[in-house]
C-alpha cells in the first residue's frame, strides 16, 4: 500500500465509529478532518480496497465493512457474541447482515440471530491468501482423558494467545493495541502478558490497568510466573506486617509518657489567677 493506503486503512480499523461486527457508517464529514485527505483521494482508495477485497462499501447506506474482520477479531466468547447480535439490528445493508452471520456461523461464534428465510442474496467469499485460520474450540482439541477441562471452560482461551484473550475480555481490538501487546510479549512473555490482562478482567479494570501490572513487573524484572506468585507472596507479608505493626506499636508518648515540671510560684500565681477569673464568671 502507499503511504495514503496505510494511513486511511489505519483509520477505517480504529476510528470511534468501528464495530464488533465490521460493519458500520462511513462519514464523508469527518473522514477528511480526521485524516488530513481529501475526498477525492478518499473514493480513490476505497475503490481500490473494494477491488483488492479488504472492504465492501454501499453508497446508498454510506455503509462500509471490513471484510476480514471478524476473523481477526474474536466473538467466542457469548458476551462479546451478544454485542454482534445487537449491532445486526441496526445493519442496514441486507447483504452485509447476511454475510456477518454467515462467518460469524462459519467460525463458531455463539451469536443467536439467525438468517432470514426471506433472504436470498448470495455473497460470494473472498477471503485473502495471508488471513489466519481460527483455531478449533477447546471441546474440539480436547482429549478423552481431558473430559473435564473441557467441561469446565468451553469457552477458554489459550493462556498462550494475548490477542486472543484480549478480545474475550476487552473486546475490539486495534492495530496499536496489538502493538504494544507484541511489545510486551517480547519484554515479559505470552504467559504472563496473559496472566496481567485476566487480574485487570478480575478486577473489572481495562487494557492500561493490566500495562500498568506488566510495567510494574518489568520495573522488578520479574519475567517468570514463578516470580509473579513470589511477588504476591511478599507483597501479602508486607502488609501483613505493616497491619501487625499498626496493632503492636504504641506513639511514644504513650509508651513514656511526659515528666512533671514544677511550677515556679509566678507559674502558680498565673493559674490561680484565670481560675478565679473563670470562676467568677459562672
Amino acid at each position: 500500500m502507499s503511504i495514503k493506503e496505510k494511513l486511511f486503512w489505519m483509520y477505517l480499523t480504529t476510528n470511534d465509529r468501528t464495530t464488533q461486527c465490521g460493519v458500520y457508517v462511513f462519514s464523508w464529514r469527518y473522514a477528511p478532518f480526521e485524516t488530513g485527505l481529501s475526498n477525492e483521494d478518499i473514493k480513490k482508495i476505497i475503490t481500490k480496497f473494494q477491488d483488492d477485497g479488504k472492504i465492501k462499501f454501499n453508497e446508498s447506506n454510506n455503509e462500509i465493512m471490513i471484510t476480514n474482520w471478524l476473523k481477526y477479531n474474536s466473538a467466542r466468547s457469548p458476551k462479546v457474541a451478544a454485542v454482534i447480535d445487537k449491532e445486526l439490528k441496526g445493519i442496514k445493508t441486507p447483504e452485509f447482515e447476511s454475510e456477518v452471520i454467515m462467518r460469524s456461523k462459519d467460525f463458531e461464534y455463539p451469536i443467536k440471530t439467525e438468517k432470514s428465510k426471506f433472504d436470498t442474496v448470495s455473497i460470494p467469499y473472498r477471503y485473502p491468501m495471508d488471513t489466519i485460520s481460527q483455531p478449533a474450540s477447546s471441546s474440539e482439541t480436547a482429549t478423552e482423558s481431558e473430559p473435564s477441562a473441557a467441561t469446565a471452560q468451553e469457552t477458554a482461551v489459550p493462556a498462550t494467545n494475548p490477542v486472543r484473550l484480549y478480545q474475550e475480555m476487552f473486546g475490539v481490538i486495534n492495530p496499536v493495541i496489538v502493538q504494544d501487546i507484541n511489545h510486551w510479549v517480547n519484554d515479559l512473555g505470552s504467559e504472563l502478558v496473559c496472566e496481567a490482562m485476566k487480574r485487570a478482567n478480575f478486577d473489572q479494570k481495562g487494557y492500561r490497568y493490566a500495562a500498568g501490572i506488566m510495567k510494574n513487573w518489568a520495573a522488578k524484572n520479574i519475567n517468570t510466573i514463578d516470580q509473579v506468585k513470589a511477588d504476591d507472596v511478599s507483597f501479602e507479608n508486607k502488609g501483613r506486617k505493616k497491619s501487625k505493626g499498626r496493632v503492636e506499636s504504641l506513639p511514644e508518648h504513650i509508651k513514656q509518657p511526659p515528666k512533671e515540671v514544677p511550677l515556679t510560684p509566678e507559674k502558680e500565681a498565673e493559674i490561680n489567677r484565670k481560675l478565679q477569673e473563670y470562676l467568677s464568671k459562672e
